[in-house]
């Protein structure tokens, strides 16, 4: 089951030296993840536009996508899969 979080909270992002994410924080937790898959969505063609990369992480206890918004530089955390 996957649960979709409708107002996208944001996270802390931890990356390391090259730039790889490799740790999140969210709800006083800090998980470290790796990174199963990433794309890049980029949208601004109707209204406000979006350019966000997104990075789909596995940790200890779960499942989740999460992304960097590039307009703003800030991370939100969108799904979690059980």
């Amino acid at each position: 089951m996957t649960r979709l979080l409708r107002e996208h909270p944001p996270i802390e992002a931890e990356v390391d030296a090259a730039g790889r994410l490799v740790a999140i924080g969210w709800a006083g937790r800090r998980e470290p993840v790796e990174v199963c898959a990433r794309w890049r969505v980029e949208e601004a063609w109707w209204g406000r536009p979006i350019a966000r990369d997104y990075f789909k992480v596995v940790g200890a206890r779960w499942l989740a996508l999460v992304y960097l918004d590039r307009v703003d530089g800030s991370w939100h955390l969108e799904r979690l899969y059980d």
